[in-house]
């Protein structure tokens, strides 16, 4: 029920017992209060997604790392997908670039129009793709996600964890005030593969994440 899963997103931050921080450290700068403006994204369950990058790049937290990355994590399951949905895509435009011919439909088809139906299947395809794209890094300085478009970084100081709520079938990396970030790298379909990338990932979120 409702009820029960924002119960769940509760208690995720009771285990948690950690304060979102008024300050953050900057590297090379001195310390900015982090004003969040409060934007937010779609709503599910009580919880609210939301794309932060404007709000915290405004007061200096940094957008990117420089240390070397400890964990990278990829769905193998999701590139299958992908690569399976390119396959289908062009040999279903493929097939239609050869039968367009075969009938008569009372308009002249050429070879230009042939190589139309494959020119959209390439189009088609590229967009598909985009599911190769989902990744998560983590490294002593944060966490970096980057599902379908450009990735975003999220340091320490703003994280509160990873969770996988029930039913759910991607990670979600917990921010501030019930915010949260979905990450497609990490997709329960990977089975024991996500398993060991959750475990590895609180390997190093118990060693940076800043205490209270």
């Amino acid at each position: 029920s409702t009820l029960d899963r924002s119960s769940a997103a509760s208690d995720v931050y009771k285990r948690q017992q950690r304060q979102y921080p008024r300050t953050v450290s900057m590297p090379s700068t001195d310390s900015v209060t982090v004003k969040k403006k409060g934007r937010v994204g779609a709503v599910s369950n009580g919880v609210s997604e939301t794309n932060m990058s404007e709000d915290y790049l405004a007061y200096g937290t940094p957008t990117t790392s420089t240390a070397p990355w400890e964990l990278v994590v990829t769905s193998t399951k999701l590139k299958q997908w992908t690569w399976a949905g390119v396959v289908v895509i062009m040999a279903i435009h493929i097939f239609m670039a050869l039968v367009v011919r075969l009938g008569y439909t009372g308009a002249a088809v050429t070879t230009v129009d042939q190589w139309s139906f494959i020119g959209i299947g390439i189009i088609f395809s590229g967009i598909w793709m985009l599911g190769l794209r989902p990744r998560v890094r983590v490294n002593k300085d944060g966490v970096e996600v980057r599902n379908f478009l450009n990735p975003q970084f999220y340091p320490w100081e703003i994280v509160h964890g990873l969770s996988f709520p029930k039913n759910s079938r991607t990670a979600r990396l917990e921010l501030p005030d019930f915010e949260f970030v979905s990450m497609w790298a990490f997709q329960v379909a990977d089975g024991n593969r996500v398993v060991d990338a959750v475990n590895n990932f609180r390997l190093l979120e118990d060693a940076y994440l800043p205490e209270d």
